[in-house]
């Protein structure tokens, strides 16, 4: 029992030396009063037929919303409003005519046009490159077949000759001559 009064003696001065919560307002706020007086504006947007995205069994009709809008007194009482299809979007009005306009355009058609003269002399210049492989090709399946048959000739000939016989054997240097291409 001695212990537990060493243990509590230093909590009991602790808690004592907490300082109580204070209570926090916030402060209240300041009226001010309106500089200027305002008025509600309306203004009426026609919607056409719809159907509900969540619901598309439920269709409503072609239909006006108006939106009331605070203005200040000293606006005139004729606000004029005019509905969106007044006037054609941006996207549907053709731009001025300007002379810049004008240039520019004029240089993207001779760069175009420059571009499809490029396109088409390299278009031309590959079929003739592929005309050129296609002869090669060619040219080399028929050297590679008189090649074929001029060593099936050598061997013939080495055949037809005896090993005993007196006439002289054609020497390397002559068979490597005679067997050079010429072009």
């Amino acid at each position: 029992m001695h212990h537990s009064w060493i243990i509590l003696v230093p909590l009991f001065v602790a808690s004592c030396a907490t300082p109580p919560p204070v209570a926090v307002r916030p402060p209240t706020p300041a009226v001010v009063a309106s500089v200027s007086s305002t008025k509600f504006a309306e203004t009426r947007y026609d919607l056409r037929g719809y159907r509900e995205a969540t619901n598309p069994a439920v269709r409503h009709e072609a239909h006006a919303v108006y939106r009331r809008t605070r203005v200040p007194v000293t606006t005139s009482d004729g606000l004029a409003t005019v509905s969106l299809t007044t006037y054609a979007p941006a996207s549907v009005a053709p731009l001025p005519a300007s002379d810049e306009l004008a240039a520019e355009i004029a240089t993207q058609k001779k760069i175009t046009a420059d571009l499809r003269a490029m396109q088409n002399s390299v278009a031309e210049t590959e079929q003739r490159m592929q005309a050129q492989y296609a002869v090669l090709v060619r040219q080399s399946a028929e050297a590679l077949k008189l090649h074929g048959q001029l060593e099936a000739e050598r061997a013939r000939l080495q055949n037809a000759i005896p090993a005993n016989s007196s006439a002289p054997a054609p020497t390397g240097a002559t068979v490597a001559n005679s067997t050079e291409a010429k072009w």
